[in-house]
């Protein structure tokens, strides 16, 4: 008798410990995800070696939508891009700046092309136009003061000048940063 009561002590001991340690475990993560942090701040330092240039600032508007104003600067295929955005984004899992989303973009974009001959009203082989764009992001906010940030995302831009010999060009992003 003595034995099974030992026994159905320590059933449920390590009943009760089981069933505790994750529902713990669950609200420390959750607490930790849910820390407010409605700025960040992104730059690509890898860019850095490859004189790829981008900047962001992004603010929390509400749980679900941000705010962002980006730079970019960088080369490709025989041309150099400089632009500057505007972008909504939507997170669906309700935390902004966290987690991931798809945005909108609206800029403006400067295109130097060493081969003159592709932009058709270019002086120099310089030219400009406006942009509209698409995007997916996932930002991860690291760290045990969860602090540190890191970016990933791909879409595409549409110039709206087509003169320039192509139509879009692609959005990519990679980056480290702060929030706050």
């Amino acid at each position: 008798m003595k034995l099974s009561r030992g026994i159905l002590a320590v059933i449920a001991v390590s009943a009760i410990t089981t069933i505790s340690s994750p529902s713990l475990a669950q609200s420390s993560s959750a607490a930790r995800s849910g820390i407010d942090r409605p700025n960040l701040v992104s730059a690509n330092p890898i860019g850095l070696l490859f004189q790829w240039y981008n900047a962001e600032f992004e603010h929390a508007m509400t749980s679900t939508v941000s705010l962002a104003g980006a730079a970019s600067s960088y080369d490709f295929n025989d041309s150099r891009y400089s632009s500057v955005d505007g972008i909504v984004r939507y997170y669906p899992g309700g935390l902004a700046v966290r987690g991931f989303s798809i945005g909108a973009s609206v800029g403006y974009i400067n295109v130097d092309d060493t081969r003159a001959s592709n932009c058709l009203s270019c002086s120099n082989g310089q030219g400009s136009s406006a942009t509209i764009g698409i995007r997916a992001d996932y930002v991860w906010i690291l760290g045990r003061d969860q602090h540190l940030t890191a970016a990933a995302g791909l879409g595409a831009k549409r110039l709206l000048n087509n003169d320039f010999g192509t139509e879009g060009v692609p959005i990519g992003r990679l980056s480290i940063g702060w929030a706050w």
